[in-house]
């Protein structure tokens, strides 16, 4: 059987994601601000609640590539 959990860590990253985004469009703030709190109240930073994967180191890079492009 294979371990689905990496669904649940993206499904929790888009999530918390998109919320932090429209509050912090709500205050007139980027939505890119929101994305950038959302990533340090779920990483290791502050609350830990993901954890360090292969798959989300990967998207992670892939995450700073398409802003970086956008």
């Amino acid at each position: 059987m294979s371990d689905y959990s990496y669904l649940l860590d993206l499904a929790v990253i888009l999530l918390c994601t998109k919320l932090l985004g429209l509050a912090t469009r709500k205050v007139q703030m980027p939505q890119v601000v929101g994305a950038l709190m959302a990533g340090l109240i779920l990483g290791p930073a502050m609350c830990g609640v993901l954890t360090e994967t292969n798959f989300i180191k990967a998207v992670a890079e892939l995450g700073v590539i398409v802003l970086m492009f956008c």
